[in-house]
């Protein structure tokens, strides 16, 4: 093919040249992102756990309990019972753990106000955490955390 030949296929001017190049970086970006099936992100973690332990807070034992919903790697939503003084409380919130190692979450009521917690589970499958309330109150405690059972 002759030079004049190849002249040709060329663009002949600089916005030609642009075009090009943005067409071009367009393609290969396209081949280069996966596509997207339309299905919704799914978590893998098993549905249908609970979690159970214990909590010392003001000197006195108690006990609580979460239903746990997946949400993501590790993440759940938690439904947690717990009784004070005899009374049933309810919270809603969340649990990060692999059930193996780290644990934290958070809860929160209405009428009862916030928590965080977190710990480590130690080589009897049970977590050692610390529980603090969060807001005006800031009062804290201590909780176990069983490992999560279907």
């Amino acid at each position: 093919m002759n030079r004049q030949a190849l002249s040709s296929f060329l663009p002949q001017s600089r916005g030609s040249w642009l075009r090009c190049g943005v067409l071009l970086a367009v393609l290969v970006g396209a081949l280069l992102v996966p596509p997207v099936s339309g299905e919704p992100a799914t978590s893998t973690a098993p549905a249908g756990l609970t979690i159970k332990g214990t909590c010392t807070f003001r000197g006195k034992n108690s006990t609580w309990s979460a239903t746990l919903t997946p949400k993501g790697e590790n993440l759940y939503d938690a439904d947690y019972t717990a009784t004070w003084g005899g009374k049933p409380l309810s919270y809603k919130g969340t649990i990060k753990s692999d059930f193996k190692t780290d644990i934290s979450g958070e809860g929160a009521s209405k009428s009862n106000g916030t928590f965080q917690f977190a710990g480590k589970y130690d080589t009897k499958g049970i977590a050692q955490c610390s529980y603090k309330e969060v807001g005006p109150r800031n009062r804290s405690g201590t909780l176990t955390a069983e490992q999560a059972q279907k």
